[in-house]
């Protein structure tokens, strides 16, 4: 009896073990599993855009062009929905990378003379042209402007100095007489319902130096053309055109960058004068500081030129331009800076399309709201169909992209590329 009590015990005991040691093969599994579950990593990007705790003790974000920022690739779709539309190719609307202006209902544009309107789906609509020479028409279409409320466009005629009034369809309303023989108008922006804005570009970056106006910005009536001058005073005008003399022919030999002292972004006017250390937003006839520039100058003088392509509540986009007159014609030293508008950090970027597979590959032309006029929070650029043609003919596009190039001829019109920042 004895003996069976002891192989009892020795049996539950042996029981006890095994379970134990199952328990600790279970507990030492369950760490295991524990210890080899991935951890997420936040995307760099999209955690340094969602930083809010401020470390500017500036009291507005400060951009500084000469330091060393960290350089990230940003894909386009991580930080915008991106839309792509198909401009419709017409016999009377074949167009470039024009300056483009994007509504709720159209797509307006221009050739030559031309104003050429396309629904917002890409479909042609119609051409606007009033080119001759009697009072109601333009002899030269020098800037071009819309009022989506009234439905009108604005054509600054560069011969004349006019500013012709007409309905979408081109039907002649009125003329703005700007009655100044010393103006020089530049880009004109849609300001509110009864104005106009301009700026008076005569003599910026002429060779010979000669006096440019110090307070160059206006509100132009849309009712008369009546000029009013508003209170910013600059002593020396920094442009956008690079102009060298030849002494030995006497010839000026010019090109201009696509970076604009004026923007209209999120339906503000935005005033980013390349000679001024501020960049301001023009809200109700007062300007208000929003940014900052420093150390915009290199070593030799020469000045970066910069603007905003594109303003959120939670960032600032920057596009810098060095204005190096030695290299204009070998290449501009060029940079795409995203800037957190909390904390004042800033980043390097390149912005590249998740339907590029080929990364090295770049956009012909920035994404920008300072050179077009887009919607709310979004910036915009074109695809040349003939770009489009050889990275599909090279395997490096996919999904909508892919398709869309699929479907077109190198002589169609561009491709264009919304994104609007989430």
């Amino acid at each position: 009896m004895k003996g069976y009590i002891f192989i009892l015990q020795l049996c539950l005991f042996a029981m006890s073990c095994m379970n134990s040691n199952q328990n600790e093969k279970a507990e030492q599994g369950h760490i295991n599993t524990e210890k080899e579950k991935p951890t997420a990593i936040e995307h760099p990007v999209i955690a340094f855009l969602n930083e809010r705790d401020s470390t500017n003790t500036t009291g507005l974000p400060v951009v500084d062009l000469q330091k060393m920022y960290s350089f990230e690739n940003v894909c386009l779709q991580d930080i915008a929905d991106v839309e792509y539309i198909v401009l419709e190719t017409h016999d009377d609307a074949l167009i470039t990378t024009k300056r483009t202006i994007v509504t709720d209902s159209f797509i307006v544009t221009r050739r030559m003379e031309d104003v050429v309107f396309f629904k917002r789906d890409g479909r042609f609509s119609h051409v606007l042209n009033r080119k001759g020479g009697s009072g109601e028409e333009y002899t030269l279409l020098n800037h071009l402007h819309i009022n989506p409320q009234e439905k009108e466009v604005y054509i600054h005629d560069g011969q004349r100095g006019w500013i012709q009034v007409y309905t979408y369809n081109g039907e002649y309303k009125r003329t703005l007489k700007i009655k100044d023989k010393n103006f020089t108008l530049g880009e004109i922006y849609y300001n509110d319902s009864e104005a106009l804005f301009a700026e008076d570009i005569m003599n910026v970056d002429y060779v010979d130096n000669k006096p440019t106006n110090p307070r160059p910005y206006y509100n132009i009536s849309v009712a008369d053309g009546t000029k009013y001058r508003l209170p910013i005073t600059l002593k020396k005008r920094i442009g956008n055109a690079l102009k060298m003399y030849d002494e030995k022919t006497g010839k000026i030999t010019s090109m201009s960058v696509d970076i604009f002292p004026v923007s209209n972004i999120n339906n503000e006017l935005i005033i980013s004068n390349f000679a001024l250390d501020t960049i301001y937003k023009y809200q109700n006839e007062k300007l208000v500081p929003i940014a900052r520039k420093e150390n915009w100058k290199n070593k030799n003088g020469v000045p970066n030129i910069v603007a905003l392509d594109a303003m959120t509540e939670d960032f600032f986009l920057w596009h810098a331009v060095e204005k190096d007159f030695d290299n204009a014609f070998k290449g501009l030293l060029t940079r795409t800076i995203l800037q957190n508008r909390h904390t004042g950090k800033c980043l390097l970027v390149n912005l590249v399309d998740s339907n590029v597979i080929d990364k090295r590959f770049r956009f012909p032309k920035r994404m920008t709201a300072n050179y077009h006029i887009t919607p709310e929070n979004t910036i915009l650029q074109y695809y040349p169909a003939d770009v489009l043609k050889e990275l599909l003919e090279l395997g490096k596009l996919q999904g909508k992209l892919k398709e869309i190039a699929s479907k077109l001829d190198e002589e169609d019109n561009p491709v264009l590329v919304l994104a609007k920042f989430k």
